[in-house]
């Protein structure tokens, strides 16, 4: 799921970029939720409550607290260095204030409808080459999930089982094609039915593995001596 906040104390702008988000998800397949705040404390006390987003559209003039001090505290307080800004305004004479908050974009309003669609697509380019994303089909849909809270995938017949730090989640797909995503992420292909993430292995045995919620996977004869040449390997690296 891919998170957008959006905002502006002007209802209508909030309307207008809402609206077009989510004409382009449904167009698309895509799975975005979006989430409204009409004031830069709103949006703060969100943050501080612990909750993310992958994008923000923020308007830069925003009464009690604007929209470059939200950001800079996104960055500096909140430490986030990866979360999306796109800076709104009906003015253009922000740009040396918005250099320390490092924005994706700023638009001028009023607000194109293509502009938001290019930025909301150049987001998801950047979320899933920064943080690591595994991509995957259920339906007609498209999800997303963070490469880092996969334990491991397990093939059956057609299906691909996910296990991760909050759940299950089971898609139609070959494995294959999972490790062509997730290979270079340090994930180990130790049998024809199973993938595992390197760093949620607590012990390796020459024939099974043993993963960080107790479960115990078997290494196939065939490749445990590719799954010992990885594990030494990123050992070395110092990865553990």
């Amino acid at each position: 799921m891919f998170r957008i906040a959006i905002c502006d104390d002007e209802q209508v702008i909030c309307s207008q970029i809402e609206n077009i988000i989510t004409n382009y998800a449904a167009e698309n397949n895509e799975k975005i939720d979006t989430q409204v705040f009409y004031t830069g404390e709103e949006l703060n006390r969100f943050l501080e409550s612990g909750q993310n987003f992958d994008l923000i559209f923020l308007d830069i003039e925003l009464k009690l607290i604007n929209g470059i001090e939200v950001g800079k505290k996104i960055r500096e307080e909140l430490d986030n260095q990866i979360l999306q800004i796109v800076y709104i305004s009906g003015k253009d004479n922000y740009l040396r204030d918005m250099f320390e908050v490092r924005p994706m974009h700023f638009l001028q309003k009023p607000i194109d409808d293509e502009d938001i669609i290019k930025d909301v697509r150049l987001a998801i380019k950047l979320m899933e080459k920064i943080g690591g994303v595994f991509i995957y089909k259920k339906g007609h849909e498209i999800y997303r999930k963070p490469i880092k809270n996969i334990l491991y995938f397990e093939s059956s017949n057609r299906e691909v089982k996910m296990v991760t730090n909050d759940g299950e989640e089971v898609f139609y797909g070959k494995l294959d094609d999972v490790y062509d995503q997730v290979g270079k992420h340090h994930f180990m292909y130790i049998h024809k039915s199973y993938i595992v993430n390197y760093f949620y292995v607590t012990k390796f045995r020459y024939e099974e593995v043993t993963m960080s919620n107790d479960e115990i996977l078997p290494i196939s004869q065939a490749r445990r001596k590719a799954t010992r040449e990885l594990q030494v390997k990123y050992e070395k690296e110092g990865f553990k």
